[in-house]
């Protein structure tokens, strides 16, 4: 009856646009402030639509979202990122100011569903029962929406030799509390050859033949629904999607005046996801239920040379079917009330079920495995949000604003001990223009399901081989890795935020991370001849010293240790506006700005990947890492029109040949700089005539340049030479691209 009712309400929604919207009530009523409904009659709202229970840090209206120009509501939550001063984490994401499990069905909503958007403060992970480390983004939905969504686009970089597209077309409807949408996507592009970025002089005689990037094509379909029943609201989603990508890897060896095919390597996959979630009041609190299914079929075929074969090559092929099933409970509710606020308790439960069948077999000898894998693991956090001081409770408090979050967790699994975790985390406003937050953490941690289950696979990459100082291009093996231990790990967050002005004008941030990771596992490092060093046996080479394979699944680890120290810079202008609860009309200059800066400074990053090897410096040349990084986003839009420029720095460093490998040089990579420049226009909304043509109305065009200076990391050696397999497209084949995209709204 549940799914029935479910699946109907679109057919009953589908007249929403014919129904009395926000519009029919004043902009206060729809926002949530106050209305007189009569002569002596009022009705007072203590709080705006979708308020979430922090006070906002930072807050994006309609016209500031529109100045990003963003396709999606996926795609604007990775552009604001930077705003966070975390730009390389994904935030966790509330829907009207209420902990959701997942945004799948909200994400390929457009950005104009959108009222507002505001970034919370740190101690808002802790108050919704979140690790207090993490930022948190609260997306206000729009009472009424409904629209169809269709958008086409194309790129191509400017050296040429390859071209891409995607297409989409969708239906997106929000009425009240409900909402639903539909959505197809389809993208491709085709193979970029070495013949179209010869090298000087040509590394081969079959480059024509042979490419640098692969012909991908993807296709996916989505449909999600979330509707109130009683007092609870209910969602339901599907997604299946298909990709592809076919790789040319040169000419097979056969017998002189004999035609040589080409050796290909292919990639196939499909995958289908069902999604569900309860969520509502409950004994004093809100509960949230929500259950995860999603399987994925894959296979993968590589020729290589094999000169005992007539047709001069063998095929190597590899098929998985992996499956996951996951539940989890999340209950919050107030179980005090203190001098300073509610104390707020959240409990979290959750299963966890992985299954992988892979196949495998070698077409040179004929090798021939089957691996089955699998993996049940429970867990449990209880926290707590303890507020000591609130300004808001007590103006006169010396403290000022003073909370305290705890959490504790437990995790077991099949053939595994169970493994205890605990953080304390601290927030500390003593004036309103200034915070301080600090937290930190205790675990032992078992590898994760997909470090252990996931699916074999094969595929040839490019590399660069330090130890014959040349490009390869060597079977590259992921998966899973079913013997990785457990460990423990510590963490350590202290961080302060000042604001001198306006709150939501400056923000000014810093924040030191480190982490401590002994035992357990840790992902493949990269290639480089101290990795060699250190695991001889994921590297195999030929008997004339060529690679051939690199086995990049996870590792092992004795020790990993991270430090780093982040700073950040967060403007926002909104020049003309009039004063708060006024219409969202300008008054003067209608262009908004917005400004984020983010520095990452790494201190210390080192691996030590067993009892006696020489620790891995990540940043004393051991592998590729710069120290610094530093990201800027401008982001300038007005009503119709809008451009965005990213920019990315990261610093030099010099690539060390480890002791003992004699006649090996030292490669110093100098810094590089990349931007990214994005344009859109609404034409309808520029255009000045009274009668505008009617397919011009809710029409968008874009404009993106990627790599705007063509600029790539050099490379040198101590001489100042360009070592070979560091040219211009050997680092970066693709360059400089360019995207034209269309959008359509009906």
């Amino acid at each position: 009856m549940l799914l029935a009712s479910m699946c109907l309400w679109p057919f009953v929604a589908a007249g929403a646009q014919d129904l009395p919207s926000a519009g029919a009530l004043s902009p206060d009523a729809a926002d949530g402030e106050a209305v007189a409904v009569g002569d002596d009659q009022e009705i007072v709202v203590t709080a705006r639509y979708g308020e979430a229970l922090v006070e906002p840090e930072i807050e994006l209206d309609e016209l500031q979202i529109d100045s990003y120009g963003a396709y999606s509501i996926g795609e604007l939550v990775r552009r604001i990122t930077p705003l966070t001063g975390r730009p390389d984490e994904r935030p966790i994401i509330l829907i009207n100011g209420e902990r959701v499990d997942s945004i799948q069905d909200l994400a390929s909503f457009p950005p104009a569903a959108l009222k507002r958007l505001a970034i919370l403060p740190p101690e808002a992970a802790g108050r919704y029962g979140y690790a207090g480390n993490q930022r948190v983004v609260n997306l206000v939905l729009k009472r009424h929406f409904v629209s169809w969504e269709a958008q086409a686009s194309v790129k191509a970089p400017t050296a040429g030799g390859q071209i891409g597209g995607s297409g989409s077309a969708g239906r997106f409807v929000i009425d009240g509390k409900a909402r639903w949408s539909a959505q197809v996507q389809l993208a491709g592009e085709s193979a970029l050859f070495e013949s179209s970025r010869a090298s000087s002089p040509p590394r081969a005689d079959d480059d024509a033949f042979r490419s640098l990037r692969p012909a991908t094509e993807q296709m996916s379909v989505s449909a999600g629904l979330t509707r109130p029943i009683g007092r609870f609201s209910a969602s339901l989603s599907l997604n299946a999607a298909a990709s592809g990508s076919r790789q040319s890897l040169g000419l097979a060896q056969t017998d002189p005046g004999a035609r040589a095919p080409v050796l290909l390597g292919r990639q196939n996959s499909r995958n289908l996801g069902l999604s569900t979630s309860l969520s509502g009041p409950l004994a004093g609190g809100r509960a949230i239920f929500s259950a995860n299914y999603t399987r994925v079929w894959a296979n993968g075929r590589i020729d290589q040379p094999d000169g005992l074969s007539p047709e001069g090559f063998a095929t190597s092929r590899n098929r998985s079917v992996s499956e996951n099933l996951s539940t989890r409970l999340t209950y919050n509710r107030s179980i005090a009330d203190l001098p300073a606020g509610p104390l707020t308790a959240t409990l979290t439960a959750g299963m966890n079920r992985n299954r992988t069948t892979s196949r495998f077999r070698n077409g040179i000898d004929d090798d021939d495995r089957t691996v089955r894998v699998g993996q049940d693991r429970y867990d449990g956090r209880l926290s707590f949000a303890v507020p000591i001081a609130s300004r808001n409770e007590n103006p006169h408090s010396l403290l000022g604003d003073l909370a305290l979050d705890f959490a504790g967790g437990l995790t077991f699994g099949s053939r595994e001990t169970s493994r205890p975790r605990f953080e304390l985390g601290a927030n500390w406003s003593p004036v309103p223009a200034l915070r301080f937050d600090g937290s930190v953490s205790f675990a032992k941690l078992a590898p994760s399901l997909d470090q252990l289950t996931a699916p074999y696979s094969e595929e040839v990459r490019r590399v660069y081989d330090f130890a014959r100082q040349e490009i390869a291009e060597p079977v590259w093996v992921t998966g899973g890795n079913p013997d990785l231990g457990s460990g423990r790990r510590r963490t350590l967050s202290l961080g302060a935020t000042l604001r001198p002005f306006d709150p939501r004008l400056l923000s000014l941030s810093v924040e030191y991370r480190g982490q401590q990771s002994t035992g357990g596992a840790g992902g493949f490092p990269g290639v480089s001849l101290a990795v060699e060093v250190a695991f001889p046996d994921r590297f195999v080479r030929d008997a004339a010293g060529r690679l051939i394979r690199v086995d990049a699944r996870p590792i092992r680890i004795v020790r990993d240790t991270t430090e780093r120290l982040n700073n950040s810079l967060t403007l926002l202008l909104a020049p003309g506006r009039k004063e708060e609860g006024a219409s969202a009309a300008l008054t003067g200059h209608p262009w908004q700005f917005t400004l984020s800066v983010n520095h990452g400074w790494l201190l210390r990053s080192e691996l030590l990947t067993s009892l006696g090897a020489p620790v891995i410096d990540r940043l004393d040349g051991d592998t590729a890492q710069s120290r610094h990084n530093v990201s800027v986003q401008l982001v300038a839009g007005k009503p119709g029109m809008g451009v965005t420029l990213d920019g990315n720095w990261q610093s030099g460093f010099r690539l060390r040949a480890p002791a003992g490998s004699d006649g090996q040089p030292d490669y110093l990579h100098r810094p590089v700089t990349t931007l990214n420049l994005r344009l859109f226009a609404e034409p309808e909304r520029l255009l000045r005539t009274p009668e505008k043509p009617e397919w011009l109305s809710d029409l968008n065009i874009s404009l993106e340049i990627r790599n705007l200076f063509n600029s790539y990391r050099r490379v040198v050696l101590d001489d100042g030479s360009v070592p070979a397999g560091y040219r211009r497209y050997d680092v970066d084949p693709l360059g400089r691209t360019i995207q034209l995209s269309v959008r359509k709204r009906f």
